[in-house]
């Protein structure tokens, strides 16, 4: 299995744990935030779907797209699972001799074709930790994976 491949499976397993957690969040539960400066789950979904749509269009070359409004839980949810299917589709399209092309990010920085395709699963598992934790703080102690 080649590295597209072996990605693709961590990005879809991860993004199983994130939507079974995200799904897991009640109702009354989808925009708190700890305090007024955090981050609530329908942002937490919504920000990773536009980070999926982002990683797909560096990936391909391009710039990354317009943002995309997640203006309910359901659409968070929705952009979270199409975006992940885009860039699923992206990385399995790319020829590994594009492994060490470089990619300028939108800050300047450059980084290869390779460390974009291993970057998208360890962010998604970052957020899957703070739907988790808002889990904690609001007092649901059951696991979510």
């Amino acid at each position: 299995m080649d590295l597209r491949e072996v990605e693709i499976k961590r990005i879809e397993k991860i993004s199983e744990l994130l939507l079974k957690a995200a799904r897991a969040v009640p109702e009354e539960k989808q925009n708190w935030k700890p305090m007024p400066t955090g981050t609530s789950a329908q942002e937490i979904l919504a920000h990773l779907g536009m980070a999926n749509y982002f990683f797909a269009a560096l990936l391909r070359g391009g710039a990354p797209s317009e943002m995309r409004n997640a203006d309910s839980y359901e659409t968070a949810l929705k952009l979270f699972e199409e975006s992940k299917s885009e860039l699923a589709q992206t990385i399995r399209s790319l020829d590994p001799a594009q492994f060490n092309e470089k990619r300028t990010m939108p800050w300047g920085e450059e980084r290869s074709i390779k460390d974009l395709i291993t970057s998208p699963m360890p962010h998604i598992a970052y957020h899957w930790g703070q739907i988790n934790y808002l889990q904690m703080l609001w007092g649901d102690p059951q696991d979510r994976f």
